[in-house]
Parts: structure tokens; C-alpha cells; sequence
């Protein structure tokens, strides 16, 4: 089974991805299921709209979507409780995004929310790159705090920490690379240091085109690594609270 870690699944600023598309899009690539996840609106602010929205596409086509759901750590308790509900509703990743959501990586103000991933056997996706408040660094620190919650570097730092990914990556057995924006042909050079069970595919559509992504990743991971890198890996951490 090959599963799209990221994908964004909606319609806001920066984003136009209605579901039939992303379907057209994964047929076109071969790609089975994928996860999808909030655009930014409702990273921000409007998290249980969002979240309600993905659980409802992946209710619709459960053979083809997983849901994500994300929380603004701002939002305090009720932040807690509604990725408590959403997690009880099926979602199976929680996103994170440091500069959408206003605060570093790092700070202690994420700590419950990821207490509760722990708890939960859900993976933690969190995007890396610039600016600075959360990079691969920061990431890695998180999986030594908590070590027993598994997180996924979303984009391997690209652009700006790209640098840090491989150091990073290796710093925790619970640290996985995901490979978008960040140049397929290097990202399958991390994979080389690091090793076929520490690689995550993703396309992060529609910033991305997803054929052309997966089609480029087919190009450049071997073949030795495929079946774990597209969707072996990531089934595994999905898992852990259930069948998918």
C-alpha cells in the first residue's frame, strides 16, 4: 500500500484541493491513500471545523483518505479537548505548525498536546523549514522528550535547515524524514545515510504537484527502499492505535 503523508485538503488562501481532485491526483500516481490535513485557516484558528471537515471526507472514502487534525497549543484546555474528540472520531495524526500557529517548536506550551499523541499511539507531524522556530533541531529535542511519541519532520527542513535533517533525523529512533519540498534526488541521498526505515514519502499537495512528486520519488528512491519509504513506514506508525 503506498500512502501520501501530506496532503492539504480544502480551499483558503493558499490552497484549492477539493477531494475529487486529490483522488484524480493520487490514481494518476498510483498512490493508494492519503493522509490529509487542514489548510491554515483552520491550523490557526478554526480547528474543529477543520478537523470535522477531514473526518467527513475520510468517512466518504475511507479506502482512500486517512484524517488528520491539528489544534492551536494557544487554545489551552480546549485545545486538549478537541484533540481529544478528534482523535476519538478517528483521526490518526496530529499536525502541528509552528509559524501558522504563533509559537516555537520547542515551547512548553505544545507539551500536553503531544502528551496526548503519546498517549493516543498517534504519530506528530510538524512542518520544518523557515523561519527559524522550528527546524530539525527542535524537532529532535521534542522526540528525546518524548520518546515514546513518533514524529514525522515534515519537509526534512527544507529549505533554509535542509543542512540538519540527516544529524537530526539520526538523533531518535521515534525521528522519521518526510520527503516534501524537499527535492526528491536528495532526500533519497538521506535515505542513504540514514537508512530505508527513516524515510517518509509525501507530497504536501497542492503546493506540490502529487504525480509529479511521487513520479520523481520513483526516479530516485531505490528500489530496495520503496515499499517501506511509500508507504510501509508510515502504515506502521498509523497503526499502532488500529488497523487503517
Amino acid at each position: 500500500m503506498t500512502i501520501d503523508a501530506y496532503c492539504t485538503l480544502g480551499v483558503d488562501r493558499e490552497y484549492d484541493l477539493t477531494e475529487a481532485a486529490l483522488v484524480e491526483a493520487m490514481d494518476a500516481a498510483g498512490v493508494d491513500r492519503a493522509v490529509i490535513a487542514p489548510v491554515d485557516r483552520c491550523l490557526a484558528v478554526m480547528n474543529r471545523e477543520g478537523n470535522d471537515f477531514l473526518l467527513r471526507a475520510a468517512r466518504e472514502r475511507p479506502r482512500r483518505f486517512i484524517p488528520a487534525c491539528s489544534v492551536n497549543p494557544w487554545y489551552g484546555a480546549a485545545a486538549e479537548s478537541e484533540l481529544r474528540r478528534a482523535l476519538g472520531e478517528g483521526a490518526r495524526m496530529l499536525v502541528l505548525n509552528p509559524w501558522v500557529q504563533g509559537y516555537q517548536a520547542v515551547d512548553e506550551l505544545v507539551f500536553p498536546l503531544i502528551g496526548i499523541a503519546e498517549r493516543e499511539r498517534v504519530p506528530v507531524y510538524i512542518h520544518t523549514s523557515q523561519p527559524g522556530n522550528s527546524t530539525p533541531w527542535q524537532v529532535a529535542r521534542l522526540a528525546e522528550r518524548f520518546d515514546g511519541a513518533d514524529f514525522l519532520m515534515g519537509h526534512s527542513g527544507a529549505t533554509d535547515f535542509w543542512n540538519d535533517a540527516v544529524e537530526a533525523g539520526g538523533a531518535g529512533e521515534n525521528v522519521y524524514l518526510e520527503s516534501s519540498l524537499a527535492r526528491p534526488f536528495q532526500f533519497a541521498g538521506y535515505l542513504e545515510k540514514l537508512g530505508a526505515a527513516k524515510g517518509i514519502a509525501g507530497s504536501c499537495a497542492p503546493l506540490n504537484d502529487l504525480a509529479f512528486e511521487w513520479g520523481e520519488l520513483r526516479k530516485h528512491v531505490p528500489e530496495a527502499m520503496w515499499a517501506r519509504v511509500a508507504g510501509g513506514n508510515l502504515a506502521a506508525l498509523l497503526g499502532k492505535r488500529g488497523a487503517l
